[in-house]
């Protein structure tokens, strides 16, 4: 796949491409779908280059050199309080609400609160 890194005119920059490639002798370049073999990403939309599966994967390769055995366990800690300090954040600290969207039963929620240190009060709006 190529990637191609854009500021404007998507379409024009793309057309040009598949035309260097035709120039170039990919005569079979026709035959194969255009969409999978060119990736063109706005400078404004850099988050499309990586996927939380790729970082997740790298940061799990990284950790097996480090933490054989403890692979699971890290990156769960690693993942854990942002994850739930997001959505505790997103529901104004309403606990019931977050333990919902992240389908955990309430009671396991204030366990994870209490275990991994979040203070809740911090998203609390003062009525």
């Amino acid at each position: 796949m190529i990637t191609v890194f854009i500021s404007q005119d998507e379409e024009r920059i793309k057309k040009m491409l598949v035309e260097m490639l035709r120039k170039e002798g990919r005569d079979n370049f026709d035959g194969i779908n255009q969409d999978k073999a060119l990736k063109i990403i706005n400078k404004d939309d850099l988050s499309g280059m990586v996927s939380l599966e790729d970082k997740v994967i790298e940061l799990g390769n990284s950790l097996y050199r480090e933490k054989q055995g403890l692979v699971y366990k890290t990156i769960l800690e690693i993942i854990e309080r942002p994850l739930i300090e997001h959505i505790l954040e997103r529901t104004e600290g309403n606990q019931l609400k977050a333990a919902r969207i992240l389908g955990i039963n309430r009671n396991t929620m204030r366990a994870k609160i209490k275990k991994l240190g979040i203070k809740v009060d911090k998203w609390k709006i003062d009525s």
